[in-house]
């Protein structure tokens, strides 16, 4: 038995609030904005917030609640639920193309540095710093997996840091000047990356203290020509002197002896003050020198021997003077909760980019530095907004493509989509927890200051795991046969490599796949949340009716009941699990369920 979902209308809207000075700014870009009803608002917030769709228990206590509190209520608390960090830790770590398996690294360690900094709040200026100039382990420091990633190579380094965080695409310059970006030469490339050249990776047997107490810039011997002469020829002095005393008088139990005493337990990033950049010998341009660092502004830095280069990278780089630092990952986070962009490609802010609402991201930049740069509160700002609110578009609406007017519809994520098929299959419950309305701007429109640090303990990827209770616990990439890598979770090759595009593949994973087949299988079972409702209510109509708002938060249409209840082969008193399977597998293959509304 096969039915069809398609989307209905209902006229109930949630109340407007003028207040927020987002949406005074928004109106001017967007006048005629419709608000949603507060059910999809809801069902928006957790995929959005914590990648899942709500509860049926949080469906019901969000309709008892106080319609002017109700959504700004559940923000915070999805906002300090561990599953916020867990699905934006994923998305920041597919933003930093992490693995979750690292030779001689822990399972998770990275993603779970991410997970617990968002957790914890921890301001996104702070996050950034502590990755350009960690050192160290995993294991001990576990934000040097932003280098060891790409094996610290500052080339490479310097590229993605040109992307991430300051949206200027470099990489076009490592063999020839710049085709697109005005007076950015070869050499203005390896002066970025010469930020990048003090750090290097080692994985197997290394001696950090080999030449403990002399003045001996120690590396390993692939990039000892990255040092300045004299110290070059000083560490080759050393290291031939330190071959004719040691190692070429040792036995061969000696030599490994001393490898194993030195052998990494764990890959690790070392730094040395006195490694630079060569720029590369061609036949068309000089070269062989040590590049003098500069700026992605093209500005100089004042540089005395010996300072850590990264670390001054990374103070230019949050100076609050550097605007687009910030408003980099504002268009980010901006893009996934609203839809649509200030400027496209996130990662590309050239001079011909035309900016669209400029005026609104000049504004939650300045709401973001004085929120000290906190990610849960501007999203917090965000997503109390009307703007955040408005409705998607219906039928005879006008301009439906205009996706500034209108919440263009969104297809869930594969994590997203995970997640809820996990929830449909057994969901969670929770009760109302709030005493207080809370109002969160005061009269000039400031965010109140409500502790959005996170409650509980983030999960991690698990090594192998057998079963899972969240798309979190499965490690990235995702392996190539997982569900998750048929809906579009990327090779983490590079930067956010998540794909979104519809294929046949998916089309029938969801129909027939083995997701899809264990959910069917067991829906209505006798733990079952349709059968205990069935239990509690003796009729086939409400409990359909409960399976419509666990799994698209409404209530049945009175055209969808009508439907359904023809559909019945026994009296509504009778319990007919092979009709509600049938139901729920045209619902998780309905486009209302498989997009975010």
């Amino acid at each position: 038995m096969i039915f069809s979902i398609t989307y209905i209308v209902s006229a109930k809207i949630r109340a407007s609030s003028s207040s927020h000075p987002l949406d005074a700014l928004y109106k001017k870009l967007s006048p005629k904005i419709k608000l949603a009803e507060d059910s999809v608002i809801l069902r928006r917030l957790a995929l959005h917030l914590k990648g899942t769709i709500p509860s049926p228990a949080e469906l019901g206590d969000f309709a008892a609640s106080d319609p002017e509190a109700r959504a700004i209520n559940y923000s915070i608390n999805y906002l300090r639920d561990p599953g916020f960090a867990e699905y934006w830790g994923m998305k920041f770590a597919s933003l930093f193309r992490d693995k979750t398996k690292t030779r001689k690294a822990p399972t998770g360690a990275f993603y779970k540095y991410l997970a617990d900094s968002l957790h914890s709040n921890k301001s996104y200026d702070v996050l950034v710093t502590e990755m350009i100039n960690s050192q160290g382990t995993l294991a001990e420091n576990p934000a040097t997996g932003f280098y060891i990633r790409d094996n610290a190579d500052p080339l490479q380094v310097a590229e993605y840091v040109g992307r991430l965080f300051y949206a200027k695409r470099v990489g076009c310059a490592r063999c020839h000047d710049h085709p697109f970006i005005k007076d950015f030469t070869r050499r203005d490339y390896y002066a970025v990356a010469a930020f990048f050249s003090q750090q290097f990776v080692q994985d197997w047997s290394f001696d950090a203290d080999k030449f403990k107490g002399q003045d001996v810039a120690y590396v390993p011997r692939e990039l000892e020509e990255h040092l300045p002469t004299a110290d070059l020829k000083n560490l080759q002095d050393k290291n031939n002197e330190w071959y004719r005393e040691n190692w070429n008088k040792w036995s061969e139990e000696e030599r490994k002896s001393y490898q194993k005493k030195h052998e990494l337990k764990y890959v690790t990033l070392y730094t040395q003050p006195k490694l630079g950049l060569r720029f590369p010998h061609t036949d068309d341009a000089p070269g062989g020198d040590l590049v003098r660092p500069k700026f992605l502004d093209g500005t100089e830095p004042k540089l005395k021997p010996g300072d850590d280069r990264r670390k001054v990278f990374s103070s230019w780089l949050t100076d609050k003077k550097n605007d687009r630092f910030r408003k980099v990952i504002i268009n980010r986070i901006w893009t996934e909760l609203m839809g649509w962009s200030f400027f496209t490609p996130l990662d590309d802010w050239n001079a011909d980019t035309k900016l669209q609402g400029e005026e609104i991201l000049n504004h939650l930049d300045q709401v973001f530095v004085k929120q000290e740069y906190r990610i849960k509160d501007l999203i917090l700002y965000i997503v109390s907004s009307d703007a955040y609110a408005r409705s998607y578009p219906v039928p005879n609406d006008p301009d439906p493509e205009d996706s500034v007017r209108y919440f263009a519809s969104q297809r869930l994520n594969p994590d997203q989509l995970l997640n809820s098929l996990i929830k449909a299959s057994n969901t969670l419950s929770l009760s109302g927890i709030w005493e207080r309305k809370i109002i969160p701007l005061d009269d000039l429109g400031n965010l109140e200051s409500i502790d959005l640090s996170g409650m509980g303990t983030v999960r991690t990827p698990k090594d192998q795991p057998k079963d899972i209770a969240t798309a979190i616990e499965v490690e990235r990439p995702a392996p190539y046969h997982s569900f998750l890598a048929v809906f579009g979770s990327g090779s983490r090759t590079d930067i956010d490599d998540d794909f979104s595009e519809i294929t046949i593949e998916q089309v029938l994973t969801l129909l027939n796949g083995r997701v899809t087949g264990k959910i069917i299988w067991d829906f209505g079972g006798n733990d079952s949340f349709p059968k205990k409702k069935f239990d509690e209510t003796k009729s086939m109509a409400k409990t359909m009716d409960h399976i419509y708002f666990t799994l698209l938060g409404r209530h049945i249409y009175k055209l969808e009941q009508d439907i359904l209840i023809k559909k019945l082969t026994k009296p509504d008193n009778v319990y007919d699990r092979e009709i509600l399977q049938d139901l729920s597998w045209a619902i998780l293959n309905s486009q209302e369920f498989l997009h975010v509304n």
